[in-house]
């Protein structure tokens, strides 16, 4: 029953796939002469778009075809949508509605709840001597496998592993692994790590 299951799912992406073929090619010739990204800025806006199911799985392979690096099995909401053909969307990714990925790597099992935004970084209008430029710098920020980001969260700093980012957090410095972070400018408010220790010694 689960390689049935799987089996339809292969299929249905496979359609999806083909569905979303001529857009792909269009953004990949884009990507030939330089760092032009608005065909791909169009047809992510417009998968974002479309609803339920069929919107789910034709974000799939639209960003399956066109990103640095995409698994075919994620899920992104609707109205959600990567800005930047550099982002990584590992396995069994998955967003709620209206979040915005900039320069991001989110590792396997990462979820998103709704309007979540991850900008490239904290500062994309500083050189590197903190000046204001004209210019646009891009960080890549990762969020660490396993790890939840609340509802309305700004990431602007990476975070690790297995880390929980509280409803309406902004992070703009670094949260270690195992950690829940929340708060404007977010701070560590407990270790899970610590907390699995102490249920491992009792």
């Amino acid at each position: 029953m689960r390689n049935a299951k799987r089996a339809l799912k292969y299929l249905v992406f496979g359609i999806a796939v083909v569905a979303v073929s001529p857009a792909i090619l269009l953004v990949r010739i884009e990507g030939l002469p330089g760092r032009s990204e608005g065909v791909f800025t169009f047809f992510a806006q417009l998968m974002a778009l479309i609803p339920g199911k069929p919107g789910t799985y034709l974000r799939a392979a639209f960003y399956f075809g066109t990103l640095a690096r995409s698994s075919w099995e994620i899920d992104l909401g609707f109205g959600s949508l990567c800005m930047h053909r550099k982002c990584h969307l590992e396995a069994n990714v998955s967003t709620g509605n209206y979040c915005v990925l900039g320069h991001v790597a989110l590792e396997r099992n990462v979820r998103l709840a709704s309007r979540v935004s991850i900008p490239s970084g904290k500062r994309q209008h500083l050189d590197p001597e903190g000046n204001l430029s004209a210019d646009t710098f891009y960080e890549q920020v990762t969020i660490g496998h396993d790890s939840w980001i609340g509802e309305g969260a700004i990431i602007l700093a990476d975070v690790g592993n297995g880390c929980i980012v509280s409803a309406g957090a902004v992070v703009v410095h670094p949260v270690p692994a195992m950690s829940i972070a929340g708060g404007n400018p977010a701070k560590v408010l407990r270790s899970l790590a610590a907390d699995a220790a102490h249920r491992a010694v009792f």
